[in-house]
């Protein structure tokens, strides 16, 4: 019951750490093709290319996230991830030109795929065999949260204040889910951690 116990709770800490940044990217993509179009002046066509080179660099790099996740550790792709994150929200801000969208869109993707690989590993080390459906479960849960308060958000903020200060007050949420992810995410991969998981 104990060991149980601890592992809802890394669990929750994992979950608690992403709703920030679950948060910031429903207020972002919410509004960020509007953008693209209205403001910039890019064609629909280019804006459905700028998404797929994202999610099409994420697909083809994500074993390897994966297995950078085994070697290095959980926390340290989380972390980085949501540093990359950082960057990229903050750039959508200044950026004008289609060439430059294209290699943070890069970034963007490749960046989604180490949030969600780590966090899957990560869940599946602290769960119970029993108990993985339903805490993977909890973390989709977490996702759609984020998802159902960043568009709402971010459309409200997107009208009073203008795009560019929105990704800016987005890009600062992430502040949040860095120092949750820093300070009280414990890892979970590695020898030592994996001890320490069946010792509690």
């Amino acid at each position: 019951m104990l060991k149980r116990r601890k592992s809802r709770k890394r669990l929750y800490k994992l979950c608690a750490s992403v709703l920030p940044l679950m948060i910031c990217t429903g207020m972002v993509y919410s509004i960020l093709s509007i953008y693209l179009h209205e403001e910039l002046e890019f064609s629909i066509s280019w804006i459905g290319g700028l998404f797929a080179l994202g999610a099409g660099c994420g697909a083809i790099l994500s074993p390897f996230i994966g297995k950078a996740s085994d070697r290095i550790g959980r926390k340290p792709v989380l972390i980085g991830a949501s540093i990359a994150f950082l960057a990229v929200f903050t750039s959508y801000a200044f950026l004008e030109e289609l060439w430059q969208f294209s290699i943070i869109m890069i970034a963007e993707g490749i960046s989604w795929i180490a949030i969600g690989t780590a966090a899957m590993a990560y869940i599946a080390d602290v769960s119970p065999t029993s108990e993985r459906g339903q805490s993977m479960g909890v973390y989709e849960a977490t996702w759609n949260v984020g998802w159902v308060i960043g568009p709402l958000s971010g459309g409200a903020l997107a009208d009073a204040i203008g795009f560019q200060s929105t990704f800016l007050i987005g890009a600062s949420i992430i502040l949040v889910a860095l120092l949750l992810l820093t300070f009280i995410v414990e890892e979970t991969h590695g020898k030592k951690a994996k001890e320490q998981i069946s010792n509690s």
